[in-house]
């Protein structure tokens, strides 16, 4: 690794574990706003491990993050009282009851193996997680923890976690090349709270938009798309995360840009300028064997120009933004191709300026950027009743949001005169969360299951 690589990533790593401890220039604005589930977790003990203690601090803030940011639970203060309980053999049902606290976590490593034991106070039922073998290595120990927090999640609320997801960026920093360029961007790899930052892509090239291939139980799930002006012109390249190295995905003519991909794995739509204009195309694809055919004309409109489309996740339909009725609005049209052009139904009606639609993976919601006041805020469009609202306010332009698996959490990028960075938000908590920090821009976040 060399050290421009080595002081970017000391850079990003320090402090990631606090930061939703600094101030927010962000704010964020929720329709509504459900009661956080208190949770308490003891303090991580030791019994002959040969651990340091910057290693186990390390392995409690990580669990202490999942279970702020999960938008079901709040994590309680510790006290000494409570730590006295977590030392008796029995886990009393009633004195937690009394501290208004119905789910305890209690957990300790022997030598290099991890326990927990969750009690939930409002069924009194106790269930103990399977040791985990921790190697001292961090990077793998805090997905460890991810998944752990995963686990106790599911059983508590019986839904699936997000904890062990992970995020790929666009990460560009200043850096001249003999070539006359002054940037370059590579794809990045990070955990949901901004840990384990890896660099994916090694292309000293410009690449940006990474797409991560939905999670299938069928093919592999290390797989994305983005695109890379390694040949001169914007082209769209698949690689896996193991090896970083992309190949051309679709052969087409032209600039090729702002991929994305089908929850079924069989369509990939992109916008591409081979017929003179910008145009919305589809690809149909297969995991295995990638391109499938030749690329569809989906939607074109005269002087017009199509951009950012988003699937439905039935992949029946595509929202995506045009300027053909004067102003970027944000329309939805069938993925299945005519000889007719398609009816495009604008859906945005409250900016003009609207960009980078995602939909969510329920189905519900359009998450997208639209210029208010001057600066671009990351709105909310309610798909089933058309209602619209502005989740974020602040200053910096807040653009690219995509949703974690959950439909519940949003990763955006938030960019000004001198930075980019990355911020999570989710739809229980009013506050915005700096995953990424140092020099350069972070921008373009794609979220997805592991």
């Amino acid at each position: 690794m060399n050290h421009k690589i080595l002081c970017i990533l000391t850079c990003l790593a320090s402090s990631l574990t606090w930061a939703a401890q600094e101030p927010q220039e962000i704010r964020v604005h929720l329709q509504t706003q459900n009661a956080l589930h208190p949770i308490y977790i003891g303090k991580l003990q030791m019994k002959d491990t040969s651990f340091d203690a910057s290693h186990l601090q390390a392995l409690e803030a990580v669990l202490s993050y999942d279970f702020m940011h999960n938008a079901e639970t709040k994590v309680c203060a510790r006290s000494e009282k409570k730590e006295q309980l977590l030392t008796e053999k029995t886990m009393t049902l009633s004195v937690w009851k009394e501290y208004g606290i119905p789910y305890v976590i209690k957990w300790e490593i022997a030598q290099k193996t991890l326990q927990a034991t969750v009690l939930n106070a409002q069924t009194g039922s106790i269930k103990t997680f399977s040791d985990i073998l921790l190697s001292g290595d961090l990077k793998e120990d805090r997905r460890q923890i991810h998944k752990l927090a995963d686990s106790i999640y599911n059983a508590l609320f019986n839904k699936e976690g997000i904890a062990y997801s992970h995020i790929l960026f666009a990460y560009q920093v200043k850096n001249p090349l003999p070539d006359g360029r002054e940037w370059t961007s590579e794809i990045w790899e990070c955990d949901w709270d901004g840990g384990n930052l890896r660099q994916v892509t090694q292309e000293r090239s410009y690449c940006v938009h990474p797409v991560l291939l939905p999670h299938s139980n069928k093919y592999a799930n290390d797989n994305f798309l983005y695109v890379s002006y390694k040949e001169g012109q914007p082209k769209i390249f698949i690689a896996s995360l193991k090896q970083g190295q992309g190949k051309r995905l679709i052969d087409l003519r032209g600039n090729q840009l702002l991929p994305a991909i089908s929850q079924q794995r069989d369509k990939v739509a992109f916008i591409c300028d081979a017929s003179g204009r910008t145009d919305l195309f589809l690809q149909p694809f297969h995991p295995a064997t990638g391109e499938m055919g030749k690329p569809v004309q989906l939607y074109s409109y005269p002087r017009s120009t199509q951009a950012s489309p988003t699937f439905s996740p039935d992949g029946s339909k595509i929202a995506f933004v045009s300027d053909k009725d004067s102003g970027q609005r944000i329309y939805v049209i069938p993925t299945a191709a005519s000889e007719k052009r398609a009816n495009a139904v604008m859906i945005t009606k409250q900016s003009r300026e609207n960009s980078c639609p995602a939909w969510s993976p329920d189905g519900t919601k359009l998450a997208y950027s639209a210029k208010t006041n001057g600066i671009r805020q990351i709105w909310i469009c309610d798909v089933r009743s058309g209602e619209e609202w502005q989740l974020t306010s602040g200053p910096g332009n807040k653009e690219n949001p995509a949703w974690a698996p959950d439909s519940s959490h949003i990763v955006f990028n938030s960019t000004d005169d001198h930075s980019s960075e990355l911020y999570i938000v989710n739809l229980n908590q009013p506050e915005a969360i700096k995953i990424s920090r140092g020099p350069g821009k972070k921008h373009y976040p794609t979220w997805g299951a592991r």
